[in-house]
């Protein structure tokens, strides 16, 4: 009878210990939308395509190949730069976007908007401890 109900308590403990070992963000994020992409730590701008143009991987000998084709009116996000074959925009997943005014527009996110996803530091207030009261017991 008690393993019985030790094997049906035995889930119910385990999801809980588990609920209460997850951490809980106490701070709800919210999504910060630029454009049609959301604004995520890490991202230094974003891209616009004008007119379809290549997604490209650097091989390990320096040159480019073509992953695919991006299409007009799509948004990526940018996380880095690199100054090599005129300039790459780095989207992510090794995957770069040419530097080409003609067909790629490249933007900053505000100052605004940056501060919405920066995370914010924990200021915490220095508190007194009690006084202590003597007392004189005789």
């Amino acid at each position: 009878m008690l393993i019985k109900a030790l094997k049906k308590a035995l889930p119910i403990l385990v999801c809980f210990g588990l609920f209460i070992a997850i951490p809980m963000n106490s701070q709800a994020t919210t999504k910060v939308m630029w454009g049609k992409t959301e604004l995520k730590l890490g991202q230094i701008g974003k891209v616009t395509i004008l007119a379809d143009t290549p997604l490209v991987k650097m091989e390990s000998n320096g040159t480019l190949s073509t992953v695919r084709m991006l299409k007009k009116g799509d948004e990526y996000r940018v996380y880095s730069y690199k100054g090599q074959h005129n300039g790459l925009y780095g989207v992510g997943g090794s995957s770069f976007v040419q530097k080409n005014t003609a067909k790629v527009k490249y933007e900053t996110p505000s100052k605004r908007k940056l501060a919405l996803v920066t995370p914010k530091p924990i200021i915490t207030t220095p508190v007194d401890p009690p006084a202590l009261e003597v007392i004189d017991i005789q």
